[in-house]
Formats: structure tokens, sequence, C-alpha cells
């Protein structure tokens, strides 16, 4: 009797062990889970200092300066936020910032200056806003291509548009569109209408599902393209924010809250160790295929004269910056989907046969413009998250 109760009380307490142990085990594990949820900011999307410019209610700035703050928030190639601002009284003056260069995705600066391009349309809009009447003056010193305008600022009045109402809440949304709500055709003819260089700055739409399939299928082989080239792969995922605290001191480029994906693929996405490049590259290819491509309601070719010249570059900027706050003020999502244009230049810095850059010409259509950026549009099935965005403090002097 007493040799079962001894067996039943070692046998208890075998099983009281391991039971606690394993209790433990779970609570250790999942302490470092919630532990590294706070750390990478699972519950924190879209806060932090990295994200205060978008909250115009708390903007500070008056004179110039509000200028500024809402050029900040101009669409802009990888979030690399390419500009710099001398700001006085009277004029705004605006610098590429050559250090935040893409590399080889993109070597001739193409997507640089139709980043900068967004930002003067943006500073535009807000100079009639804050009751300035601007002139603008491109590259005022030819010796220096970095000095890209000056903006000189007069008096006026007040000038309210929807465009610069929406441009707190433009963000390029990566999402499935509904397959399912077409854009109806007066969308497509007030987004032409937004255009004022129509000169200058030509808009091709591609609508039909063979058009749409041939566009998408050009977009998804620039995109195995551009992974399979290990410079442009690098040079992209250099721009991936994983770390949540780099991300809030860094305050730019591309990170998981924008990509589009569910709260909990996002959640899984931080919790877990960061990507390796290829692996964010197979994402990056089967997000395309499966999501950008198959959920296009259409797509839209900006054209301009000449591709390689940087005001013509800017000028088309500007045109895609009117186009994304229009989308804005119509809930329509949109999406740059340039992997054809990057490859197009790097063929030609390459000096290799022309593969993309000859299908560019083919659906340009018209050897009189050159095609210089693809995007996408449609209805969204949910709301967008804006990308961290450096300070007017950080990018002025």
């Amino acid at each position: 009797m007493e040799a079962n109760n001894k067996a039943a009380k070692q046998g208890m307490t075998r099983r009281t062990f391991i039971k606690k142990t394993g209790i433990t085990i779970f609570i250790l594990t999942s302490g470092s889970i919630a532990f590294r949820a706070l750390d990478q900011g699972v519950f924190s999307s879209s806060s932090g200092p990295a994200y205060e410019p978008w909250d115009i209610s708390k903007n500070e700035y008056d004179g110039p300066l509000a200028l500024v703050a809402d050029a900040i928030l101009a669409a802009n190639p990888h979030n690399s936020q390419p500009w710099l601002f001398k700001v006085t009284d009277t004029q705004i003056e605006l610098f590429a910032d050559e250090a935040r260069n893409l590399g080889a995705m993109d070597p001739f600066r193409r997507e640089m200056f139709m980043g900068l391009g967004c930002a003067i349309e943006n500073l535009m809009l807000s100079a009639a806003y804050n009751e300035y009447n601007p002139t603008i003056n491109y590259f005022p010193h030819a010796s220096d291509p970095n000095y890209v305008a000056r903006i000189t600022l007069e008096q006026g009045s007040k000038k309210e548009s929807a465009l610069y109402k929406a441009i707190s809440i433009r963000h390029t949304d990566r999402g499935a569109y509904d397959i399912e709500r077409p854009i109806p055709a007066e969308i497509f003819q007030h987004i032409d209408n937004v255009i004022e260089e129509k000169e200058k700055v030509k808009l091709t739409w591609f609508k039909t599902e063979e058009e749409k399939k041939l566009i998408g299928d050009l977009i998804v082989n620039a995109t195995a393209a551009i992974i399979q080239d290990y410079d442009m792969s690098t040079s992209s995922n250099m721009w991936f924010k994983e770390n949540w605290d780099d991300l809030q001191e860094s305050r730019d480029g591309i990170t998981l809250d924008a990509q589009g994906e569910s709260i909990w693929t996002r959640a899984m996405g931080k919790i877990l160790q960061p990507l390796s490049d290829d692996q964010n590259n197979q994402f990056w290819l089967k997000s395309t295929r499966e999501r950008h491509t198959a959920t296009a309601g259409a797509y839209g070719l900006i054209s301009v004269r000449d591709a390689s010249d940087n005001l013509e570059r800017m000028l088309a900027g500007r045109a895609w910056q009117r186009i994304h706050l229009y989308g804005s003020t119509q809930n329509i999502g949109m999406h740059p989907l340039n992997q054809p244009n990057e490859m197009s230049d790097r063929e030609k810095y390459l000096g290799t046969k022309e593969k993309f850059g000859m299908e560019l010409k083919k659906i340009t259509g018209d050897s009189s413009w050159q095609g210089l950026f693809l995007f996408r549009l449609g209805y969204a099935l949910k709301d967008t998250l804006p990308s961290p965005r450096r300070s007017v403090d950080q990018v002025t002097f």
C-alpha cells in the first residue's frame, strides 16, 4: 500500500513537474512574443515621430515652412524623400538630395526627379492655400543640376482646392482592389483634366481585359528580372525597413504596414525574424502577380517628349501627384508599378539589348512620346496606412 502511495506520489510529482514546466515555457515564450510585438510596433502602426508629419492638426508651422510641411508628404520613389529645402521669408529653393538616390534601381535619376516634381506640386497647392502667389523658376543655375527649383512667394489671396485638402490623406495603396467594382468612365475623364501641362505630359489608359493582361504580364516579367539582378535587388531591399526603432530614426523607406497586408500578416511579419533579401524578393514577386496585377482596375502610363530630360520628369511628377491626389478625393487606390521602366533604364545603363525598352515603346504607341511612369488604380478593399516621413527640420537649411 505504502509502495503504491509512494509510486503515486512520485508519479504525481513527475506529472506536476512536467505540467509546471510546460506552463513556465508557455509563459516565457508568450512573454517573449509579447515583448517583441511591443518592441517592433505591432500595436503602434502609423504612430510615433516618423508619422507625425501626416497629422496636419498638429502642424505648428506658418509662413513658407507651412508649404514645406505639405511638400514633404508628396509621393516619391521607395519613400526615399530625395529633397532638401532652403527657406527664407520670400522664397523656397528646392534641391535634389543625391545621397538619397536609388542606385541601380534608378541609374539615370528618372524616379528621383519625378519625386521632386511631386513635392513641387504639393508646395504650389499649399502656397495658394496659404495666401501666396507663387512663381517657379526651374533649374535657376544651369551649372548645378541638383538645384532644381526656386519658388518666389508674393502675398496673394487664399485659394482652396480639393487637391490641396487631399494632401494629408494621399497614400500609396499596395493592397488588393475591388475587381467587382469598375471605375466609371467619367472618373478617367476627370483624371485627364487634372493634368495641366497637356502639351508636355500625356496620359494613356489601359482598361480592357486584353490591355490589362498585356500590361500586367509586362510588370510581372520585369519584377522577375529585377530580383534576378543582384545590384537592383540590393538597391531595392536596402529601403525596406523592418526594425521599428530604425524606422522611427530614419523616418523613410518602405514598411510592412504600407504593403496592404492584413493585420495578422503584418503582426506576424513584425514578430518573426526579418526575411532575407531573397525571401523579400519572392514576396514582392508573388504580391505583384497575385495581388497588384491581378486586381488592377486599370493601368495608366504617363509619357513625356523626352524621358531623359529632368525638367520633363518633374512636370510628369507634378502630373502624377495631381492624379494621385484626385484619386484620394474619390477613394480610388493608386500604386506605381514602374518595374518595366526600371528595367528599361537598367538595359540602357548596362548597354544590353533592349527588351523592356522595346515593350515600353510598343505600349506608348507613339514615337513622339516616351513612356515614363506606369501605375495601377482601382477601388481599395481596405484603408491604406501612411509611410514614415522626415520632419520639416530635417529637410531644411
